[in-house]
């Protein structure tokens, strides 16, 4: 009987998961039936009951209708039809150097489509979950088009298996020396926000108002913009004066942007701007993250 459950089982991996890479099934094929069924939790963090947790999660200032939730916001889609992908990878050893992953569009990298293709086709183009020999996909990579970017995101999906992938998957977070945190809910806001600063609507924004002198953001510059938001220990942070800087000069580019996107914009541009929104009620949850969260710490 034994056995016969066991083939079952199998055979219900085979046909569930049998438009995945292989190997991605056979991965698969290798967790306990707890860390699959963790796996399948954690799967689509695209629909909308998946992001409703995630925003519970992260703190008011960047939820979607937060100080600073409008990148995240805009970068993950107005509706089902141009919803942002947001796909996921397993890293063998711990927590990965790169907890999450954003692909620029050409233009977004000051080059051009045909120079990024060509690249591509002489191999040229590195991908840091594909060619890192302990990761892998637990779904497919999201779509890239040169033109237009990444259709999607990419980030690290701890199962629990060791002390600091339990950590990241707290609402505390995985705390550094530095003052740092790290939780997957602010690894998603995080990758998203470079998204929307690779968008049609915030390059035009850069190159009509001339801020940044029209270019596009380095990339020292996002993660100066987005780390000046993110979670923190103030007593162990060493340089504060610096982080009120690029978060006051943040503030700014998004309130001018504000003021620039005019309904006609977000017609053309295909974007619904978020609504500034009251700090929501957190009734008791039961939701499929909380019953994982909750399985990790062993309760």
């Amino acid at each position: 009987m034994a056995e016969q459950n066991i083939f079952a089982e199998l055979q219900r991996r085979q046909d569930k998961y049998a438009d995945l890479p292989k190997a991605t099934r056979d991965f698969l094929f290798t967790l306990s039936p707890e860390e699959l069924e963790a796996f399948e939790a954690s799967m689509d963090f695209g629909d909308q009951e998946m992001m409703a947790e995630v925003q519970r999660q992260l703190p008011e200032e960047l939820r979607f209708g937060g100080e600073f939730g409008l990148p995240s916001a805009i970068a993950y889609g107005k509706d089902a039809s141009d919803r942002a992908q947001i796909r996921g990878y397993t890293y063998d050893a711990g927590l990965p150097n790169i907890l999450g992953l954003y692909a620029k569009s050409a233009r977004g990298l000051g080059m051009t489509p045909e120079f990024i293709r060509e690249q591509q086709r002489l191999g040229n183009v590195p991908d840091a979950v594909a060619d890192n020999p302990l990761a892998r996909y637990i779904s497919s990579a999201p779509d890239y088009d040169p033109a237009t970017g990444s259709r999607g995101i990419t980030v690290f999906q701890p199962l629990g298996s060791s002390s600091e992938e339990r950590a990241y998957r707290r609402p505390e977070g995985l705390k550094e020396l530095s003052g740092s945190r790290y939780t997957l809910p602010q690894t998603i806001t995080h990758e998203l926000t470079h998204k929307f600063f690779d968008s049609p609507a915030f390059l035009d924004f850069l190159e009509e108002t001339g801020r940044n002198s029209g270019k596009p953001l380095t990339s020292r510059k996002e993660h100066d913009y987005i780390e000046s938001v993110e979670s923190i220990d103030e007593e162990l942070f060493t340089t504060p004066a610096l982080r009120r800087m690029y978060q006051n000069n943040y503030r700014d580019v998004l309130n001018e942007f504000r003021q620039w996107m005019t309904p006609e914009k977000e017609e053309k541009y295909g974007i619904r701007m978020p609504i500034r929104s009251l700090p929501p009620e957190e009734p008791p949850s039961t939701s499929t993250v909380d019953k994982i969260i909750d399985f990790i710490r062993g309760r």
